[in-house]
């Protein structure tokens, strides 16, 4: 088995930090990553870790990057970019092409990384979601809601949502949780939506209810997409929540669903 490699991946000018996760037996396809923003990344990095050696274990090769302003890369998050996010991983996925010519290349996106693998669909033989963000813009509230409420627990700011998207659009960034977002970043996630994969696809969400099912709101978008939609397998497990905990979490059944569908879908590879 080959050993996990980190490296520098060019990008323009600059380099990405990149995590590679290489098959232990013929690759059947690779999966390039999607992270979570924020401190959900963070709390997702182990359950990343744990799912990627699984994948790699059974045939399926994992490209992590950290994106410009994140984890290990350069820049800083108030420098981020969502369109330059886009272009970190349109380059990841240039350098699998090359790695593994041939490989199917899918894309894994956890969280908001499922809008950004929404946008890159054309350029991906299938992709894997778990627990996707279907609009960026409600992400984004949610996310500046976080300074709404530890300013009233302060001092009872007066600050409301309306002055911090004025702020983001006037291209000026905001302190959020410890976070300095900035404008571009900003008006990139708020215009993200998810949208129906080209190629079949796998929706998994967890849950803790004894009997999952999928949130509603992802049942009416499903829905809406019947007609045009390719097989999308859509399930809700009962397994943990990492990016939402407060304790660092793994999760196992998303994992073992990933597989299951990978394995059906990708059969085994026989050694040259």
């Amino acid at each position: 088995m080959q050993a996990r490699r980190a490296f520098q991946l060019p990008v323009g000018d600059a380099w990405r930090f990149a995590l590679y996760t290489p098959a232990s037996t013929p690759a059947r396809a690779a999966l390039l990553h999607l992270p979570a923003w924020g401190e959900e990344m963070n709390k997702s990095r182990r359950a990343i870790t744990q799912a990627t050696q699984a994948l790699a274990a059974e045939g399926f090769a994992v490209l992590q990057l950290d994106l410009y302003g994140c984890g290990d890369s350069p820049g800083e998050f108030e420098e981020a970019d969502w369109a330059q996010w886009l272009l970190d991983l349109r380059q990841g996925l240039a350098w699998l092409r090359q790695e593994l010519p041939g490989t199917p290349l899918l894309g894994w996106g956890l969280r908001v990384g499922a809008l950004l693998a929404s946008a890159l669909d054309a350029e991906l033989d299938g992709q894997v979601w778990w627990q996707p963000t279907l609009q960026g813009k409600q992400a984004l509230q949610q996310f500046l809601r976080l300074r709404l409420a530890s300013e009233m627990e302060a001092a009872g700011s007066k600050t409301s949502m309306a002055d911090l998207k004025a702020s983001l659009a006037q291209g000026q960034a905001v302190e959020v949780a410890g976070y300095r977002l900035p404008g571009a970043l900003a008006s990139g996630l708020e215009a993200a939506q998810l949208q129906s994969p080209a190629s079949a696809s796998l929706w998994l969400e967890a849950s803790s209810q004894a009997e999952p099912a999928l949130l509603p709101a992802s049942v009416q978008l499903l829905a809406r997409w019947r007609l045009s939609a390719a097989a999308m397998q859509a399930l809700a497990l009962r397994d943990a929540s990492p990016w939402a905990a407060t304790e660092l979490e793994d999760c196992p059944a998303l994992t073992q669903a990933s597989l299951d569908w990978l394995k059906q879908r990708f059969p085994a590879v026989s050694a040259a």
